[in-house]
């Protein structure tokens, strides 16, 4: 069970064409998260240097909204004017949180929706040095997504998903946390799952900086001497789980590897469903039409829809849509069950999967072909999650094998004599 290329769109984003401008305006944070990639150097950029990235990202990636990011975007001083700002160039400001500080404080997301804001992609999962939460299990967690979810709601107009890493000690429980949203997919819009991923430090490669070894990688993603090296979890394994939660879940887009023919570093679907029910997803077809028409009619390519109610009238795009019209008949198969539904509104839900950078064994790395997550640094564009490097060594680190292949080395026991005698 796995997703094929040719059964989905690729996403025609480039580096210069792209939806997704990442914006980070700080390095603080208020909690720590396992396999973070930033580390607390700097501390909260200016407001005037964060409208200057603001206006580089509108005008180098012809992006579509603003991914607020950090650190923890929500204790800057000026958060309130940097979502106005991104408004004011009619851009949506999409603020990526651990929520941290909304706990108990609607009248803060009061505000930051006067602002301006689009909505907030909540990072909860079960690896975080997260106040209260300590210990808990991605389930347990469900009920502090739920209360964010069901705040976001209550405010209305806004636009509200969960990401979560998925470690060795939590892929068990996507099927659960899939049927989680499924069942609240009238106030949970979306899902991102991201692959742990940490650069080894048992020796299986050295780190260059423009050829020279570095006696030693201070990078925060650099695994502990004591961790598994090889999480070997892709996205496809991520796939596999969903399919466990909802046989009826199917991809229709993704991003492929800028090193390896085979992988898919994003995968997306869009379910459809009655509240707690699923029927299906849409498929490339309807994908690659909302891409085409919102860049046709915007000059830009579509990151994110404040749409959570999909009007039946989209089924007709089951003309040209084979998973649509599979997931249009599921629709009328519960009609006929259940003939009371036909009132009930339907929702559509997002599911993300972001397989992170992978090293490869001959040392290249992986990363994601039209890397939709690409921020600011020193005027030029850069990997936001490989940005310490810059930071760090001005550039980005190489990797080479320990021990670069080798032509076998031939015994003298193994070679063979001949007897000319």
């Amino acid at each position: 069970m796995k997703p094929y290329k040719r059964d989905m769109y690729r996403f025609p984003w480039s580096l210069n064409d792209n939806p997704i401008g990442w914006l980070e305006i700080t390095d603080k944070c208020n909690i720590y998260c396992r396999g973070c990639y930033r580390l607390n150097r700097t501390g909260h950029k200016s407001l005037e240097q964060v409208k200057e990235e603001i206006r580089f990202l509108k005008e180098w990636r012809n992006c579509d909204n603003i991914s607020i990011a950090g650190g923890e975007p929500l204790i800057h001083p000026d958060i309130l004017e940097i979502i106005s700002y991104i408004r004011e160039l009619k851009l949506k400001p999409l603020i990526l949180t651990n929520g941290v500080k909304l706990v108990d404080n609607r009248p803060f997301l009061v505000e930051l929706k006067r602002a301006g804001a689009f909505g907030f992609t909540f990072h909860v999962d079960s690896e975080q040095n997260r106040p209260h939460w300590k210990g808990k299990t991605e389930l347990d967690l469900c009920e502090l997504r739920l209360e964010f979810a069901k705040m976001v709601a209550d405010v209305g107009g806004l636009f509200a998903s969960f990401g979560a890493t998925i470690y060795p000690t939590n892929q068990h429980l996507i099927p659960e946390l899939v049927r989680w949203a499924m069942q609240h997919n009238d106030i949970v819009h979306g899902l991102v799952f991201i692959t742990y991923r940490a650069a080894p430090s048992d020796g299986t490669y050295n780190y260059l900086v423009e050829g020279q070894p570095l006696a030693e990688m201070e990078v925060p993603y650099l695994a502990p001497q004591n961790e598994e090296p090889n999480f070997d979890f892709t996205s496809r394994h991520v796939y596999a789980k969903i399919k466990e939660a909802n046989p009826n879940y199917e991809t229709c887009a993704y991003l492929g590897g800028t090193q390896s023919h085979d992988s898919i570093k994003w995968l997306i679907a869009v379910q459809v469903g009655a509240k707690g029910q699923s029927y299906g997803s849409i498929g490339p077809r309807t994908a690659e039409l909302s891409m085409v028409f919102h860049h046709l009619f915007n000059g830009r390519y579509m990151a994110y829809t404040n749409l959570h109610k999909l009007p039946k009238i989209a089924f007709l795009l089951g003309l040209f849509d084979r998973e649509l019209r599979k997931t249009h008949a599921n629709y009328w198969r519960d009609i006929l069950r259940h003939p009371q539904r036909l009132f009930q509104p339907l929702y559509q839900q997002s599911i993300g999967i972001v397989q992170a950078p992978d090293i490869l064994p001959d040392g290249r790395q992986d990363m994601c072909d039209s890397c939709p997550d690409m921020t600011v640094w020193d005027g030029k564009l850069v990997h936001s999650c490989r940005m310490e490097e810059w930071r760090l060594y001005g550039t980005y680190v190489t990797v080479q094998p320990q021990e670069p292949g080798k032509a076998p080395v031939i015994q003298p026991d193994d070679i063979p004599v001949v007897n000319r005698n």
